[in-house]
């Protein structure tokens, strides 16, 4: 699936924690993250701050429900932010050099704000898992009220 995450999504280099699409099925999309040298969140010991699981699992759900709108024909004007992460568990520590797939699904939707279910695989290895909620919009500006 040829795609430019750069355009569907707002964030830019070093923040983009998002290289590539997979599948932008509703109950599977995934997407790759690769663990270069130049990583935001690569520690001095050549591991990834488990923080960055989170966010990465909410760019790769932005990511692709961006592009589920573009091949539906509609706009992918709007954006979004991580309001709150529950259940957060990270497994082991991604490594410079590894390439790891998240799986997301989104569980709801409650006022623009998206539940996700997110999990981080190297391999077959789970790295970590969360639900995150992200708040997003459509358009050039987010909402002034509900």
């Amino acid at each position: 699936m040829p795609n430019n995450i750069g355009s569907l999504i707002p964030h830019q280099p070093p923040m983009r924690l998002v290289d590539e699409i997979i599948s932008v099925e509703p109950a599977d999309s995934r997407v790759t993250t690769v663990i270069g040298p130049d990583f935001l969140f690569l520690r001095e010991d050549n591991t990834v701050a488990p923080e960055a699981f989170c966010e990465i699992i909410a760019q790769s759900f932005a990511a692709c429900e961006s592009k589920r709108r573009e091949l539906a024909g509609l706009s992918t004007e709007g954006g979004g932010y991580l309001v709150n992460i529950r259940n957060f568990t990270a497994l082991a520590h991604a490594r410079k050099g590894d390439v790891l797939v998240t799986r997301v699904t989104q569980q709801d939707d409650c006022f623009g704000t998206r539940i996700v279910q997110g999990e981080i695989f190297r391999g077959e290895e789970k790295l970590a898992q969360a639900t995150v909620y992200i708040f997003m919009w459509e358009g050039k500006e987010p909402p002034t009220s509900l």
